[in-house]
Formats: structure tokens, sequence, C-alpha cells
């Protein structure tokens, strides 16, 4: 029997970590599976036609919010022309409506419901055995009899012994996967009951056993993997299993970057003293507080004390080696307009790295769907994305829409990090608010047409640049275009944002320093001087207030005017460059 496993990513540098468990509980049963990955981006017909070149007896689709109703296409044109391949679809967004999904969709014959490793290999078994799978009930796998009833299990299952299950990755897998991102957990379930996820419906934790997943993160190491992104959804909910995987990633030779979703309110000391001195890089963490509201948080079944994830955080964003994101979600209960803004204004209180405002998603399954007194309006289709609540009208979500694309674009990019610490410092210290100032950029930008063009970076930078100088902020304006030197290396560059293009001439009033090599050594460790076009692409002259240079920390600031010496390679810190 030939199976083929497949799903619809997202993106092309994103894989699929549930197909390859799948396969790999297979083929340790002696089942074989093929494992095709597309994206939604593809056109469905050049997905059909792969399809319909293979030789398939039973297909597989896993199912997410972005790839459901591109899924349910394909599924559609495959029985079109191919009648006789059995269609199983599995995932969170079929998992929970399996009778409502084969009722509306008759080209699906079976429907997995929860982890289907073992599931799924037991279908497979029945009609290997020439039987339907649904006469003699497996656990979890639901379909539609030959008679047109739905038969076969409501239960949505998961495996209680994860040791089970073996290792997805094999070596094959490091060519496919080189340019992708590799997705890995150590534990299931959630030990939380948080009304708008479905992770915590069962609030229970199974993991993984410790020593296997020790060799498991360090064949990753040894493979050379930059990124390993734990889909963990409490990382830090058993001590006994998490520190000492924490200890082993920090003690680790390697540049692999690890990905951690973190719960603030189970951090300890332990934790946030690990994550502030771990080596530079090593680990990002994510960490989800969606609202500091209390009414709303008691409305969703969700526990937060502001003041315990400030004391817990702060010291980890401030040592500066481990990335922080932090997430708030609008649309939940009780939280208007403003009083979203103080959720933001909390996080943004303490500077996050990235600060990630998302969307309610009114999933499948999930207790906030069933909340009628709130008076949800949600898109009916996937992602079921909230359009109004009782207290946020449709028009206050359209406008945070423009300004989660606003701050995204801007703050969490990370290429201006520099002036929004700035930035950052003056709202914190000051009588403004950071919500208040980024609507204002938003309305700004709303006034200005942006948000109906695709607009090139430069021309980004040139808003921004704008936007400062009619705020009458010079600091702000100068440290844009340091942040924009270092952040493109030097090769974006405006008048309209005082970054004329690199010649030669520019150089030439210091050219004398350049061609000291004994004077630019002190500032440049091991400078030699070569040649004229490796200075320019390497280092940019230019003016800048003393405010500015005092914020940048330059030594020897002289009165009068100086040119500061900006390295676009950060490898020396900016300098005044002296007379010579």
């Amino acid at each position: 029997m030939n199976v083929v496993l497949s799903t619809l990513n997202s993106k092309f540098i994103h894989s699929s970590l549930a197909l390859r468990y799948l396969k790999a509980y297979g083929e340790a049963h002696g089942q074989a599976y093929d494992i095709v990955e597309y994206t939604i981006n593809m056109p469905v017909l050049h997905i059909l036609n792969d399809i319909t070149e293979r030789t398939i007896d039973v297909l597989g689709f896993a199912c997410y919010i972005w790839n459901i109703e591109m899924t349910l296409h394909v599924v559609d044109l495959v029985k079109a022309v191919r009648p006789d391949i059995k269609i199983v679809l599995g995932g969170p967004e079929v998992s929970f409506t399996a009778d409502e999904l084969l009722t509306q969709c008759t080209n699906i014959d079976y429907i997995v419901q929860g982890e289907g490793e073992e599931a799924f290999y037991h279908l497979i078994s029945a009609l290997q055995a020439g039987q339907d799978g649904l006469e003699s009930e497996i656990s979890g796998i639901r379909g539609r009899h030959s008679s047109g009833e739905l038969k076969g299990s409501t239960q949505v299952v998961e495996v209680k012994d994860l040791s089970t299950i073996p290792f997805p990755y094999t070596e094959k897998d490091m060519a496919d996967l080189e340019h992708k991102i590799m997705y890995y957990e150590s534990s299931r379930g959630c030990p939380f009951s948080c009304q708008y996820c479905l992770s915590g419906n069962k609030n229970t934790v199974r993991f993984f056993p410790l020593e296997r997943t020790l060799k498991e993160l360090q064949w990753f190491m040894d493979h050379g993997v930059k990124q390993i992104k734990f889909v963990d959804r409490t990382f830090n909910c058993a001590p006994h299993h998490h520190r000492p995987l924490m200890e082993f990633i920090r003690d680790a030779k390697t540049n692999t970057n690890f990905h951690l979703e973190m719960e603030p309110e189970l951090m300890t000391e332990w934790e946030t003293n690990l994550l502030s001195t771990t080596p530079a890089g090593r680990i990002q963490i994510e960490v989800g507080v969606q609202s500091t509201n209390k009414k709303t948080l008691d409305a969703i079944n969700r526990y937060n004390d502001w003041l315990y994830i400030q004391q817990s955080i702060r010291p980890i964003i401030e040592a500066g080696n481990t990335h922080v994101h932090m997430d708030l979600i609008v649309g939940l209960p009780y939280e208007d307009f403003d009083r979203f803004g103080q959720s933001f204004n909390d996080l943004f209180s303490l500077q996050p790295h990235a600060l990630q405002i998302g969307f309610l998603k009114l999933l499948k399954g999930s207790g906030v769907r069933r909340m009628n007194e709130y008076n949800y309006v949600y898109d009916p289709l996937a992602p079921y994305e909230v359009l109004s609540t009782h207290v946020l009208p449709y028009d206050k979500i359209r406008f945070l829409k423009h300004f989660e694309d606003v701050f995204e674009r801007f703050y969490n990019s990370e290429r201006f990090r520099t002036v929004f610490g700035y930035i950052g410092e003056q709202l914190i210290t000051g009588t403004a608010d950071a919500f208040s100032y980024f609507c204002d950029m938003t309305q700004v930008w709303i006034n200005e047409g942006n948000h109906k063009v695709n607009l090139k970076e430069i021309d980004q930078i040139e808003f921004l640049y704008r936007y400062f100088l009619s705020k009458g902020d010079i600091v702000a304006a100068e440290l844009l275009q340091y942040d924009t030197l270092v952040s493109y290396r030097g090769k974006v560059r405006s008048e309209a944002v005082g970054l004329p293009k690199q010649t030669k001439e520019l150089l030439q009033a210091g050219e004398a320093f350049w061609r000291d090599e004994a004077v630019a050594s002190e500032y440049i460790p091991n400078y030699r001087f070569k040649e004229w076009r490796k200075i320019r692409q390497q280092y940019v002259e230019m003016t800048m207030s003393r405010h500015t240079a005092e914020y940048l920390k330059i030594q020897q600031i002289p009165d009068g005017n100086f040119t500061v010496i900006i390295d676009v390679n950060k490898e020396v810190h900016p300098f005044i460059r002296p007379n010579v």
C-alpha cells in the first residue's frame, strides 16, 4: 500500500514535525510512508499535478488554521480525478469537529482526532488487511462507511507513553531541511487551561525521556543545525525535566540557537539567572502574557501576576544574552481599546526585543468560541480572526491591525534597535506613553496612504526620518541614520535621510587621518590603509549633534563641530575623527 503524508506549510522555510513523527512511528512498526510538503503559496493545480504523478493509495494531510481552506480544495480536486485514493485528514483544525467536517466535505474518507501516531498506524494496518477501519473501532479514527453513515471513534486521543514514538529526523532530513526551521519537542500538553487555546484542553503534560532528549539535542548540534524551535507549549512547566535541558543547552559547545516558549508565572530565580548568564545568542524565549488586565485574565481562565513577571523578565532583557519575545492578544474579553493600550504599555516598559501583537482566533474546540456573552463577531473561515467584541468595535480592531503592521515594521524588525531603545527610554521616563506614541505614528502612516501600497525599505526609513523630524526629535533622526548604516552595512542610502552615497570626495576631508596608520590604529585595531574602496565600504563619516554622540557613549567629544566615524560592520565603536 502506497501511503503519502503531506501538508501545506505557510512558508517554504517551515517544515512539518507531525508528518515526520507519523513516518517514524510507521517505519518502527513495519510500515513505509512517503512525505511530500507543499506551501499555501503554490498554485493549487501544481499541487494536484504533483500528487497525481505519484502512485498513491492513501493520502494524508496535516491540517491547521493557515491551510485548511486550501487543503479542502486540494482534497476535492484529488477526488475528482483520482476517486480511488483514500483521503485522511488530521491535525488540530479537524480533531474537534470531525462529524461536521465529514458531513460538509464528502470527499474526506477518514479523520484522525488528536495525536495521530498510534491511530494512523492502526488505520493503515486495517486497510492493508482489507478492512475499512470503522467496523472494528480504532481510537481516534472517525470516517465515512460505505453506506454513507459516519462511524468509528469520537475520541480525541493522546499517546500516553511518548517513549514509544521514535526520533522523527534522519540523516536525509539534514540535507532536505538545511535552509528550513527545525521543530522539536520534549513534552506534549499544557498544565494550564486558557480558553483561547487548544493545548490545555486536558490540562495534562507528558514528557519524552530526559536522557533520550539530551542525546537528540546533541545530535542536532553535531549536525550543525542553526536553530531548534521547541514546540513544547510550556517548556518550563516541570523543573525535573526542563532544568537539566536548559543547563545542557547553556553548557554546550555549539552555535545552535534554541527557541523556547516559557510561562512567566513558572519562572523562578533559577531560570532568570540561567537565561541572564547563558552565552549570548544561545537561547531565545517567547513569553505569552496576552493581557495585564485581571478581569480579562479571569474570563479566559488565565493567571498573571504582572509584578512577578516584571521581576522575572526584566533582568533577562537587561542582561542582553537571551532574546526575549513577548506576546499580547487583541480581542480578549473586557479589554477595550484603552485597556489594551495599558497592557501594551506594561509590556513595552520592559523593552523586550520583540513585542508581538496577535489577534484573537476563535479556534474550533476552544472555550472562547463558546463564550456568547462577549458578542464575538469573527471571520467564519480559518483562521477565525476576531472582527469585534462586546467592548472593541470593528473600527478599533481595524486601526489596531494597522498599528500592529507599523510596530512590526519598525520596532520588531530589530533593524532600528538603537533609535527605538532611545525612544523607549524617553517614553518610559517621560509624560507621554508608548501606546499613544505608536498610535500617532500609525495615524500619520495611514494619512500618508502607506497602508495601501507596498513600500521599499528605503521608503519606510524615509517615513520614519520625516516623522522624527516632525516631532522635533533630532536625536531620534540621527540615531535612525546610525541604525540604517549598521543594519544594512552601509548599502541603503538616501539623501532624504541625510545619508548620501559614500564617495572618495566625502572622505577627502579626513584623508590625512585615513592615511596616517599610526593615528588611525589608535581607534581601529590592526588598521592598515590599503585602498579607498574598502574604506568607503566599511566606514562612514557623518556629522552628529552632541546629544546623539553622548547617547552613543562616544568618548572625548570636543566643543564645536565634529565628525563621527561609523563602522558599518560594528567592529569598532563610533568615534570622533581627530584632525591630523
